[in-house]
């Protein structure tokens, strides 16, 4: 798959026809997927490359200089993508000139030059300065457009990133799993911690989660992918309430049956299920008896996946 960043002001007219989809794509969820599916049938039936028209970061971090949490990075858009059949990602150089064209001045911009015949966006698609633009702006131009209709959960919410992260602060896993398709999944390098699991006889692995947005506090069943080998474990999220001695929610990993010293790799958690909230416990000795019943409760309820 062919990646390629625009720059307003710097972009070549293309020699290839393309039909795309355009948005962000965080999670690549259920809704995404029909808008790929709608891309790909179009790309078969007349002959043009599928392609996909998104943005690096999500453009409220660039304009307003915050930091924001996604669901999946743009290497994880770009992989799934890819595997998704899409065979050009045309990355926007989102800045605050770029956020202040008009819908029409976004269109002549972007996708006029990249001869994109055919339009494939969701029926809430908005764009353009202060998102005045939405799919009338699309219809009537020089290209075809299709709109895809919303994929809806239990009938009555719509399946957009905003709702999978609900389901994530709830805990509710498995469900959230449906709607991608796919476990939840953070990806990140192996980082020192405060070392105090290995006291308990449960070393964990923390993990810097970086820019992914961080499900519920608590107890979950893993599985986790490191030096190429995958293994089942058992993940805490959270601030170690017992301890009240770290200031952000931090990632670790008790990894069932593994020895190996692995700070500096990048590890690959793959979330299934939650099993507690977190939790106070009176000293180190009723946590560790905590443990030694999650973990046995863990290993017994990960032989299903």
């Amino acid at each position: 798959m062919e990646t390629e960043t625009l720059k307003l002001h710097e972009i070549k007219q293309s020699t290839q026809n393309y039909v795309v989809a355009i948005g962000f794509f965080d999670g690549l969820h259920l809704g995404h997927q029909a808008l790929i599916r709608e891309v790909l049938k179009v790309a078969k039936e007349k002959s043009l490359m599928p392609a996909v028209m998104t943005f690096p970061s999500h453009p409220l971090a660039v304009l307003n200089g915050v930091k924001t949490t996604s669901l999946t990075s743009l290497a994880d858009r770009l992989d799934l993508l890819e595997a998704m059949g899409i065979e050009k990602v045309f990355l926007i150089d989102f800045n605050k000139e770029v956020a202040a064209l008009s819908a029409q001045a976004f269109i002549d911009a972007y996708l006029m030059p990249n001869n994109v015949k055919h339009v494939v966006v969701g029926y809430d698609f908005r764009f353009g300065d202060h998102n005045k633009g939405d799919i009338h702006d699309l219809d009537h131009q020089s290209f075809a457009l299709s709109v895809v209709d919303p994929i809806m959960y239990n009938k009555e919410e719509k399946v957009s990133s905003t709702f999978i992260k609900n389901l994530l602060t709830q805990g509710h896993i498995r469900d959230a799993n449906r709607l991608l398709t796919r476990p939840f999944t953070i990806k990140g390098e192996v980082i020192h911690g405060k070392q105090r699991g290995r006291l308990m006889g449960y070393p964990t692995a923390n993990v810097d989660y970086d820019h992914y947005f961080v499900p519920r506090r608590g107890v979950y069943g893993v599985k986790v992918k490191v030096k190429g080998q995958t293994y089942d474990g058992m993940a805490n999220i959270g601030r170690n309430p017992t301890f009240d001695d770290i200031f952000k929610d931090s990632l670790e990993i008790y990894i069932f049956d593994f020895q190996d010293d692995i700070y500096g790799e990048m590890m690959d958690v793959y979330f299934y299920a939650f099993t507690r909230p977190e939790a106070v416990f009176k000293n180190m000795e009723e946590l560790k008896a905590r443990l030694d019943a999650d973990a046995l409760e863990v290993r017994e309820l990960m032989k299903q996946f």
